[in-house]
């Protein structure tokens, strides 16, 4: 047998706080690499969730602020441990933390440096910009095309500086759909006769939960057992939460909150919906409901179009239109061969494409990648 390739060490740090998909990337990517022998390290705030549960699954973590008032502290910090730990490689993934950890790795001579860019949000064309994106790091990561040929265009990056590296899905053993859906009928008392329609995503703006609340009144009407469930948590939770009070169809509006568990939910839906008006990267929200082989409407906006074939893995609708978001999942719900067949369609996408393995396996090819040609550049 060929010996095993020398592990890497990676530094990851992350300034978020939250615990959305670019927080569960950053994770999941992290145990990923732990798991094939590499060590890896990540520095990000300690009253993150993703400090709390990088943590508890034994992965070397250190609390970093990544505010913008502590950058000096947070430099001379990274450079102190820069050059204990001796990186192969540092990757950064939002932007105070892109500006401390590319410098700091970049002043202690790191082999390697990756800043990843998880949403759509246009990067403005200015100096700084332009200076991170170009000089500062040595490759950039995208969780979709759609954001990798943005950053080509807007910052002129060369086709070979840039990847699009989407988010892996690792699904665990899940129930049954009947199992799945008899199980979410019982738990909000439910009757049989009804349909579920269902987003499954962090309570933010741009994620469209609005649409899809003014979607859902178009088509309440014409389908008294089309039930609404808005499944996540967020600090505008009670925003949310105060406009399904208000609807004319209230009692059929769901805000269950935040669920660590979300796979029952994905495969007990009659169809899922995500409703964003911008920023998406390919969400894994999508993903899990491809994987659950459940229905899928999604909006056109960034990354999801790359996982939506129309009409083959799922619908798409124009973002900010609940007329048209009514119409997608009105059809999948009249329509139950179309969704079966899309569903059936979008398993084998994921299967064969947007596995955690898959991801992994792209992320350590470009990690060695990178390390061999800093290795071949030195005299």
């Amino acid at each position: 047998m060929p010996p095993r390739p020398t592990p890497l060490t990676i530094i990851h740090t992350e300034a978020s706080d939250a615990w959305g998909g670019q927080d569960i990337r950053v994770f999941t990517e992290a145990l990923w690499l732990r798991d094939q022998g590499h060590h890896v390290h990540l520095f990000t705030p300690a009253h993150g969730e993703l400090f709390q549960r990088a943590s508890e699954a034994g992965l070397d973590c250190e609390a970093v602020p990544f505010a913008k008032r502590t950058k000096p502290v947070d430099f001379a910090r990274l450079m102190r441990r820069f050059k204990d730990i001796r990186p192969d490689v540092v990757c950064t993934h939002s932007s105070v933390d892109s500006w401390v950890g590319l410098t700091a790795a970049r002043a202690c001579k790191v082999p390697a440096t990756i800043r990843y860019r998880h949403v759509s949000t246009p990067v403005g064309n200015n100096f700084m910009n332009r200076w991170q994106y170009r000089r500062l790091c040595d490759h950039v990561v995208t969780t979709a095309g759609a954001i990798q040929d943005e950053l080509r265009r807007t910052l002129g990056l060369p086709p070979d500086k840039v990847s699009s590296i989407p988010t892996g899905i690792a699904p665990p053993d899940l129930p049954s759909r009947d199992q799945a859906r008899a199980a979410l009928l019982e738990r909000f008392n439910l009757p049989k006769t009804a349909r579920l329609i269902g987003q499954v995503s962090v309570l933010r703006s741009w994620k469209g939960q609005y649409v899809l609340i003014d979607a859902f009144e178009r088509l309440a009407a014409e389908m008294p057992d089309a039930r609404l469930l808005l499944v996540g948590g967020g600090p505008v939770m009670g925003d949310y939460s105060k406009r399904s009070r208000e609807s004319p169809f209230a009692s059929r509006i769901l805000l269950p909150g935040h669920q660590e568990d979300v796979w029952p939910f994905f495969r007990g839906l009659d169809v899922a919906v995500l409703a964003s008006t911008r920023n998406e990267g390919i969400p894994q929200a999508g993903l899990q409901a491809m994987f659950a082989r459940c229905p899928f409407v999604g909006t056109a906006v960034g990354g999801i179009p790359e996982i939506v074939d129309h009409q083959r893995t799922g619908l798409l609708a124009p973002p900010s239109d609940p007329k048209a978001l009514a119409a997608a999942i009105t059809e999948v719900l009249r329509c139950p061969e179309l969704g079966a067949t899309m569903a059936d369609n979008a398993l084998n996408l994921v299967r064969s494409a947007f596995t955690l393995s898959a991801m992994g396996r792209r992320v350590e090819a470009l990690l060695r990648r990178l390390i061999n040609e800093t290795n071949r550049k030195r005299p």
